[in-house]
């Protein structure tokens, strides 16, 4: 034998301390500095435990090494000066003197009894439930698998049936997130199974951590004995119920005596991985006492209880994730919408979807900034860029992206928005109306007022992650992003504000006051489009008409017509910029040997 000794120590035939412990193991009273028994710790290369107090003169303070040794035998070495050590078959160690001996085994020092014995053998056996335990969530999967449940022929103690079934229940009911879910859980399998001690452990970094601990008496202490760990070693590696059995089928009373019946149950995670243990043990309190078996019955109330224990894990573990995706989410959607996300994170993959796209920029970014520095910049852009994410979820739109001075948002996806084109112009009407608020903020520090252009777009887009897993991205790809973000640019060049594409303004009602402002083809974009521009809601309703007309002509060649309704519409209206860039046209175009209607945008 040269694994692990298991330690019971008893005192007057009361068991006061258990432990598994790889040899060799120094046994003593408390000596300066110490803590009170029974505390152990490593010291010069081996075990020491600390057996009695101070005042305990019957024993030294360094009196019994135990070392392991092939074939089943334990080496026991007094340590003592003065004290001799009596052996199991009425022989004294003289004190400096060692002795081999077959293991179990059992040493006296005065009211103190030890009983050793090898903790890796399988004198006491150990039983299993047949079928490995499932991972929360799969425990009935397999309906053929329940059997037939019938009453056994025995009586049976309803009023018990129910006690076990109102406790076990209320650790499956239990919120994991709750400061007493692990009490809860030892304690129950303490009052349902009848045992001393229960316990939670937690597997982590290689070694069993307990969480809780509960003993027949109500106290929360640790007890004096500690898990098996050929039990637990078994329960990890099978994932399945085990339990020692003292008093099985083979085994004498004589076998039984100071032998503690144990069971654990594994708690697994969703992934059916092992990540802890419900333990629990049954001991007779007294040296020359057998201890009552467990049963099969027993074993299977705690697998229970440990499955219990796991649903709850796996329930915080989602309700964590979800949180956290929606915190994640409300980032770039509506609460509303990031708490559906959350919990239907279906609808972020990949798909092709009809959206509203929208682009906005800050106008003279760069000369701005030079101006303010960097902290004045951040400050400012800050409180922009603010002010339109207000006005994008107001709306229920989604917050794709920043780039700088530039916002994008989206609308159709990932939930459908059947006016989702009203929805995205709603909010750019909005970020024009939050300008003037702006400019009282900041029109003494910039010395100009902020200004932005904002393009629409609505077409197919491919929508989804298109970030990636270390730093995800929820945002359209594809050419109707690419058109939207051209139109943007396009308001620089028509001298305006707000322009959406013809696919845009023929999903707009009445409310909205619209007029064409010419086809173009943008840069990198083959496929020339209408404009339109989305005018102010007090706009004089001729200036729409009146330009229409006028482009309607310029579009027939008929520039004479043109240049007479954009010259009372220039002198009328001289702030109107597509005005303006018309008539520039229309003088070009009626010199140029090529006459083409659509308009090459110049840049981006």
């Amino acid at each position: 034998m040269t694994g692990p000794l298991e330690i019971r120590v008893y005192e007057n035939q009361q068991l006061v301390y258990a432990a598994e412990l790889p040899g060799p193991v120094e046994l003593g009273r408390q000596g300066a500095g110490e803590e009170a028994p029974y505390n152990r710790r490593t010291e010069a290369g081996r075990w020491r435990v600390v057996i009695a107090h101070a005042d305990e003169n019957a024993i030294s303070r360094k009196h019994a090494l135990l070392e392991p040794l092939p074939g089943g035998k334990v080496r026991f070495t007094n340590l003592s000066a003065k004290r001799s050590i009596r052996l199991a078959d009425g022989t004294d160690l003289p004190p400096g003197t060692s002795c081999e001996v077959a293991v179990p085994a059992l040493l006296t020092f005065g009211a103190k009894a030890v009983r050793v014995r090898a903790a890796d053998t399988a004198d006491v056996p150990l039983q299993n439930l047949p079928e490995a335990t499932r991972r929360p969530g799969d425990l009935y999967a397999t309906p053929s698998r329940l059997g037939t449940f019938a009453l056994p022929s025995a009586a049976i103690d309803m009023e018990a049936v129910v006690r076990w079934l109102q406790a076990t229940m209320g650790v499956l009911q239990s919120a994991a997130g709750d400061a007493d879910f692990f009490p809860k859980a030892a304690q129950a399998i303490v009052d349902l199974v009848h045992l001393d001690s229960g316990r939670v452990l937690l597997w982590d970094q290689g070694d069993w951590k307990p969480e809780a601990v509960r003993t027949a008496c109500g106290g929360d202490a640790e007890p004096s004995r500690q898990p098996s760990r050929q039990v637990l070693s078994r329960v990890r590696q099978e994932k399945r119920t085990f339990w020692q059995a003292p008093g099985a089928a083979g085994l004498s009373a004589g076998s039984m005596i100071g032998v503690h019946a144990v069971v654990a149950a594994p708690i697994l995670d969703r992934h059916g991985e092992v990540i802890g243990a419900l333990y629990g043990d049954r001991s007779r309190p007294a040296l020359a006492a057998p201890t009552p078996a467990i049963s099969r019955l027993e074993a299977i109330l705690v697998e229970l209880l440990a499955s219990g224990v796991a649903a709850g894990l796996a329930r915080l573990e989602q309700e964590r994730a979800a949180v956290a995706a929606r915190v994640r989410f409300e980032q770039f959607f509506t609460p509303e919408l990031a708490r559906h996300l959350a919990a239907h994170p279906d609808l972020l993959k990949g798909r092709d979807a009809e959206v509203t796209l929208l682009f906005a920029d800050v106008r003279g970014f760069s000369r701005i900034s030079e101006r303010l520095g960097p902290a004045a910049t951040v400050e400012w852009i800050s409180d922009v860029m603010n002010a339109l994410s207000e006005c994008v979820l107001d709306h229920r739109g989604v917050l794709v992206d920043y780039f700088g001075d530039e916002l994008l948002a989206m609308w159709g996806a990932p939930e459908e928005q059947p006016d989702h084109a009203q929805l995205a112009c709603r909010a750019a009407v909005a970020m024009l109306g939050r300008l003037p608020g702006l400019n009282d903020r900041w029109r003494a520090v910039l010395q100009t007022p902020t200004a932005l252009g904002i393009g629409l777009n609505t077409g197919i887009a491919r929508v989804g992650n298109t970030g990636s897993p270390q730093k995800p991205k929820y945002g359209p790809l594809g050419n109707a992003a690419n058109l939207a973000s051209r139109v943007q640019g396009a308001t620089k060049y028509f001298r305006t504000r707000l322009l959406v594409t013809g696919s845009t303004q023929a999903q707009l009602d009445a409310s909205f006051q619209t007029r064409r402002l010419c086809k173009v083809r943008a840069v990198n974009i083959s496929e020339p489009v209408d404009l339109h521009e989305v005018m102010p809601a007090d706009q004089p309703g001729d200036l729409a008409r009146d330009y229409e007309r006028a482009l309607a002509a310029f579009e027939a060649k008929d520039f004479r017509q043109a240049v007479s309704i954009l010259g009372k519409l220039v002198a009328e209206y001289p702030d109107d910029g597509p005005s303006r860039v018309l008539m520039s046209r229309v003088l070009m175009g009626e010199d140029a040997l090529d006459f083409d209607p659509v308009w090459e945008l110049p840049g981006k």
